[in-house]
């Protein structure tokens, strides 16, 4: 009965409290992100490809990010400090977090510039290349709803959890045009396929970075704020 209990308050405390809710996929967000890196590594160590290898340190970059977030709020949450205070703290995990993020940014140069220039080098199956195009269409529905909803949020944690699901939701389309791609093009990226995956890969990369400026304009208002 205890254990029924404790289930239901769980589910029904995930369903009401955004805040809890958001710690918990997070943090399998968290798990999710590091298996499909270490993936990568499998793969380009396996198909010898530099891209896999890339790309896998990009989303190493953002579990360290979700980490170092994630690490700062226990560590508040667990301290005898007056909640003002925690609060002044946040706001500088804020700031690191948006500079951070710039950091992964150009990180990401190495692997797109990888994925548009070198030949067919990994031949995916049909099944894990339709399993990673649903993965993302739901990781960009949710985290950009996500996302637009957290904007405005008072409580700067979840607001910067939500900040690092979104981004890795649009590094995430990089990677399954890189998939769709191996998948069902037997020649590769070459050709106009070559011209518009430069041109879709730069338009993501630009908004990225858009996005970081955004961050970080925000964090440094937030910290001038009283």
């Amino acid at each position: 009965m205890k254990k029924k209990r404790g289930e239901s308050t769980f589910f029904k405390r995930l369903k009401t409290d955004f805040e809890f809710r958001t710690y918990i996929t997070s943090t399998v967000s968290f798990f999710v992100t590091f298996l499909f890196a270490v993936y990568n590594v499998f793969l380009g160590i396996a198909y010898k490809t530099v891209w896999n290898i890339g790309i896998a340190v990009y989303y190493l970059l953002l579990v360290g990010v979700r980490a170092f977030v994630g690490y700062k709020e226990i560590k508040l949450k667990k301290s005898q400090l007056e909640e003002i205070v925690k609060d002044e703290r946040r706001k500088n995990v804020y700031i690191a977090q948006s500079v951070m993020f710039f950091i992964i940014d150009l990180a990401l140069i190495g692997p797109i510039t990888l994925m548009v220039l070198q030949r067919k080098s990994v031949d995916y199956s049909k099944i894990p290349a339709i399993a990673i195009a649903a993965y993302t269409v739901f990781k960009i529905a949710t985290s950009s709803v996500s996302y637009a909803k957290t904007r405005n949020a008072e409580h700067l944690s979840v607001k910067m959890l939500k900040n690092v699901n979104f981004i890795d939701a649009l590094v995430s389309v990089l990677t399954l045009q890189y998939t769709l791609i191996m998948t069902f093009d037997s020649k590769g990226i070459t050709g106009s396929m070559l011209t518009l995956c430069a041109i879709t890969s730069f338009v993501i990369w630009v908004f990225l970075i858009a996005v970081s400026v955004t961050n970080l304009i925000r964090a440094v208002k937030t910290k001038r704020a009283l």
